[in-house]
């Protein structure tokens, strides 16, 4: 158990996010769940505080009120992320700059102004497969190959006191997937080695294991977590 330990998850109040909370909650951590639209469960170790992750002093603001009150972080996860579901073709500039700055932008300067706090400990980003292989989404492809480049060179940046770690899920059971054609779906599915969607703890539970010391030697890698649908 990792008692008096504190994570800051961005995107903790549903899917993969919150499971990425409980999961941690579970083991002792003290959890900051940070949110954008609507407060996560009341959970045993969870507190929630309001993050607009494109917006630096939001950020500032967010992680600042959760530093106080918690008095310390030893790991980042950041689990926010949106899909623009369009061909590059079908994105206007509007959707095109909010996923962006959602998924990468948001990235950037949440990995900032954690690293203000931080001392020693982990961070864990997440990308996609689509980063591995593309997507019929390509502005959100490309957000998650840049979380790809991210995890690399702060690895190298932050170690050793550090690590920075990603994982990147395939097909997951989460309002993404929601919003997909049940054809299409399928047809993922289909494509994996394990013929099955992934839930949300599947990928909660790659994110505990590296950011805990059961990956102390683990730094600047993507664990996959796909079913077999990419294999590298």
């Amino acid at each position: 158990m990792a008692k008096n330990k504190v994570v800051f998850i961005a995107g903790a109040s549903r899917g993969i996010g919150l499971s990425a909370a409980k999961k941690f909650a579970s083991n002792g951590w003290s959890v900051a769940g940070f949110y954008n639209q609507k407060e996560g469960p009341k959970v045993k170790n969870i507190s929630w505080y309001h993050l607009e992750i494109s917006d630096y002093s939001s950020i500032k603001k967010s992680f600042e009120k959760a530093f106080e009150d918690l008095g310390r972080v030893d790991c980042f996860v950041n689990c926010v992320g949106i899909f623009g579901y369009k061909s590059l073709i079908e994105y206007d500039e509007q959707l095109l700059d909010k996923v962006i700055s959602v998924n990468e932008k948001g990235a950037y300067l949440s990995t900032k102004e954690v690293l203000n706090k931080m001392v020693k400990g982990s961070i864990v980003y997440i990308s996609s497969t689509a980063a591995q292989i593309g997507s019929t989404d390509p502005i959100y492809a490309g957000t998650k190959s840049a979380i790809l480049g991210l995890t690399k060179s702060m690895a190298k940046a932050l170690a050793p006191a550090i690590r920075v770690n990603c994982v990147a899920p395939g097909v997951t059971n989460s309002d993404m997937t929601k919003n997909m054609r049940p054809e299409r779906l399928q047809q993922l599915i289909g494509m994996s080695l394990l013929k099955r969607i992934a839930e949300p703890e599947d990928i909660a539970n790659a994110i505990y294991f590296l950011a805990s010391d059961e990956a102390k030697h683990i730094t600047g890698v993507c664990l996959d977590v796909n079913a077999g649908y990419v294999l590298r």
